[in-house]
């Protein structure tokens, strides 16, 4: 077998929660391409920012490496890290020296003032360590509580993960092919903006199914109790997998038990959303000079 062709080769880098979910997916559905079901591996800053931050991330190169396996035969194998964007200093060094300088980059860029609050909300939603129920208090201590408690997931930087012009100055500087989708763009017209990925690949563009939705947001728990029992390991998940064994199954009384004990995510605040707009207005300016787009208006 050639090791080459079960490598990956393409790697959507982030940003978060700035549709990469349903890019991957779309992705997917080309011939061509070969997306690993394990969308997020993070394998590639695992091991430097601590195995415990992102649980169901990958440390093992070899299980890393495994994922690709299926994709032998077609032009493309990729995952999509979103973390990675943050983390240009560990990942575009590896990407070079493992896998060559030849592979594709995607970044995706979202309204920093939504990414922030969307990110809070996913990771409220998800991750039990986060007990900030409102946003003004988790941005507050955000970077401090990620140095100080190293099971604490990189996602919980939500000033820094929408500070992008230093990240992406960083792989145009260090990586030879690096395409760039601004989100809105990709939700006005998502057929022309996969043909335009689909030409950065130069691969043939094709008619992508966009019925089905990915990681849809908009919900958040109503109860702690039931967030903890629900995303966290524990004997009676244990126990109910044991004594349903079909995972279709499963799914549909999670479900239900979702739909029973959550509701709808408030709008932001109008001072916290001032306050997100001064924070990253300079930054915005940077980036809309290093891509020739003005994007200003995210923070008018």
């Amino acid at each position: 077998m050639d090791k080459i062709n079960t490598r990956p080769n393409l790697f959507v880098v982030g940003a978060a929660k700035s549709g990469t979910t349903s890019l991957h997916n779309y992705l997917d559905q080309h011939p061509d391409i070969f997306m690993c079901n394990l969308k997020e591996p993070h394998f590639l800053i695992n091991n430097e920012i601590g195995k415990d931050r992102i649980p169901i991330g990958i440390c093992s190169e070899s299980k890393y490496l495994n994922l690709f396996l299926k994709g032998k035969e077609t032009k493309y194998r990729g995952e999509s890290s979103v973390m990675y964007l943050m983390y240009p200093e560990i990942v575009i060094p590896k990407i070079n020296q493992k896998f060559g300088e030849d592979c594709k980059i995607i970044i995706m860029l979202r309204n920093p003032i939504e990414r922030a609050y969307s990110g809070f909300q996913h990771v409220k939603r998800y991750n039990v360590k986060e007990d900030c129920l409102d946003f003004n208090s988790a941005w507050n201590i955000s970077e401090e509580r990620y140095f100080s408690d190293l099971e604490m997931t990189p996602a919980s930087r939500y000033k820094e993960l929408g500070l992008y012009y230093k990240q992406v100055k960083s792989y145009l500087d260090g990586m030879k092919n690096v395409h760039i989708i601004i989100y809105d763009d990709y939700k006005k017209d998502l057929q022309f903006e996969m043909n335009k990925v689909f030409d950065f690949l130069q691969i043939q563009k094709v008619e992508i199914n966009f019925q089905r939705k990915h990681m849809v947001g908009g919900w958040q728990w109503d109860d702690e109790h039931m967030k903890y029992l629900m995303m966290k390991k524990n004997p009676i998940k244990l126990f109910l997998k044991l004594l349903i064994p079909f995972k279709c199954l499963r799914k549909k009384i999670r479900r239900k038990i979702q739909h029973r004990n959550t509701s709808i995510v408030p709008d932001i605040s109008d001072d916290d959303v001032q306050m997100l707009k001064l924070f990253y207005k300079e930054d915005v300016q940077k980036i809309s000079v290093l891509l020739e787009r003005d994007l200003n208006y995210w923070t008018k």
